[in-house]
């Protein structure tokens, strides 16, 4: 398996409050396969595989992010459901040290994960969430980069400014601008590669920060109408970009969730590719 260099995305799985129902839907939309975890301590926890690659997985929401705590008048609560972008990390502790020196939160101190790794969860200056992974017997997503596993994460925010030393100071990432017609906002390279992108927060109907995942796939357009039959709705219908044609689409527990026909000579997120 290839390895990911420490502020690498390695893993992604979606907190659901039907872990069920959720595999059911992502296994017929982007023809993955899903295996519940043998290990009790797992609690359900339902990986994702691709071509017989380990790419993605379901557990039931309980991590308390910013996301979804109550906001506004009513105590309206953000979405139900959400994905997780994981960076590859070699020493959680210290990076948990960084994370609030640099003004973040620290959501979960790091923990060992039944021998696979150790994890923590952190928000940003803006109260995006995201997680890292210290590697054990699981490095991270088996494939990347290809139809029918992650081709992208982005950081959505309107947290730009602050965003660019936070995740410099925290995971080693430099944003650089693309001047790439239609994409103002950073590219965050690792190393001078590059390895996530960024998004205005509004293009969706997504009210707070986050870390979110792009789904790489053959056709786009036959990706999201499946997607409404199945039950999740489109909120961005397919449009090209430079980075592919796209669409941003709900899944039914309101997770958002884009797919994304790579544009050629685009990157997409590091890791393996075959």
């Amino acid at each position: 398996m290839t390895r990911y260099a420490p502020g690498t995305p390695a893993w992604f799985d979606l907190g659901s409050p039907d872990v069920a129902a959720s595999a059911d839907f992502y296994t017929r939309l982007l023809g993955w396969s899903a295996d519940v975890v043998s290990d009790p301590g797992a609690a359900g926890y339902t990986t994702f595989t691709s071509g017989g690659a380990l790419v993605a997985a379901v557990a039931h929401h309980q991590i308390d992010t910013p996301y979804h705590r109550p906001y506004g008048p009513d105590g309206h609560k953000g979405m139900p459901a959400i994905w997780t972008v994981y960076f590859a990390t070699d020493d959680a502790d210290a990076l948990t040290k960084r994370v609030e020196t640099a003004g973040g939160e620290i959501i979960m101190s790091p923990m060992d994960v039944l021998g696979m790794g150790r994890m923590a969860v952190y928000a940003d200056p803006a109260g995006a969430a995201f997680a890292v992974w210290q590697k054990g017997a699981m490095e991270g997503a088996e494939a990347t980069g290809i139809p029918g596993a992650i081709g992208w994460v982005e950081l959505v925010t309107d947290g730009v400014a602050a965003a660019r030393d936070f995740y410099a100071a925290t995971l080693g990432l430099t944003p650089v601008d693309t001047g790439l017609p239609g994409i103002t906002d950073p590219v965050w390279h690792l190393n001078g590669t590059p390895v996530a992108g960024t998004r205005r927060l509004g293009v969706t109907g997504a009210v707070r920060p986050h870390w979110a995942v792009a789904v790489a796939v053959h056709d786009c357009d036959a990706t999201a109408r499946r997607a409404a039959e199945l039950g999740g709705s489109i909120e961005n219908p397919p449009a090209d970009t430079p980075r592919g044609r796209r669409a941003d689409l709900l899944d039914p527990h309101g997770a958002g969730l884009t797919v994304i026909e790579l544009a050629e000579g685009f990157p997409a997120a590091a890791g393996r590719t075959s």
